[in-house]
């Protein structure tokens, strides 16, 4: 990454426009900044155009698999960058996805865990979270590369 480009910016290729409508996507490369996770929620609530009964929902997920790539990442370190991805698969049914800038070299190389840490655990429920309010949810990718962690969300159960 660049100075010239500062991040977020846009994906060439994404954000085609097409408002509500099946087959509208975008993307966006955010830095590992403090603030990394405020902006690529605020980023997901503005290029859905949902409105705020459905955008709390959307944020959540955001905000764990970004929260998930920054944690357990390189993407966490300094220079470290993460991708979100949106795609309308139809009107109402979105694909969000976060890809991470691949393992630390200090950790063990692992996948997420959708299972989730105890109930009454401070960490370790992100994933379990999100794989309860999607309606699918995976990941894509190997393990020791970058990973690809992503959701389906129905609009509908965004309410």
């Amino acid at each position: 990454m660049s100075a010239a480009h500062p991040l977020p910016r846009r994906v060439p290729g994404y954000s085609n426009g097409e408002l509500r409508r099946g087959g509208r996507r975008h993307a966006a490369v955010f830095s590992s900044s403090s603030h990394a996770a405020a902006g690529a929620r605020r980023w997901a609530r503005q290029v859905t155009g949902f409105p705020p009964a459905e955008a709390s929902m959307l944020e959540l997920v955001t905000s764990e698999l970004v929260s998930n790539a920054l944690q357990h990442t390189a993407s966490g370190r300094p220079g470290g960058f993460f991708t979100i991805k949106i795609a309308f698969m139809t009107p109402s049914c979105l694909r969000l996805e976060v890809t991470d800038g691949g393992p630390r070299v200090t950790d063990k190389c692992s996948f997420p865990d959708w299972g989730g840490g105890p109930v009454d655990s401070d960490h370790g429920r992100g994933l379990a979270i999100v794989g309860e309010v999607s309606r699918r949810t995976g990941v894509l990718g190997v393990v020791g590369g970058p990973l690809t962690v992503w959701a389906i969300l129905d609009r509908a159960d965004l309410r």
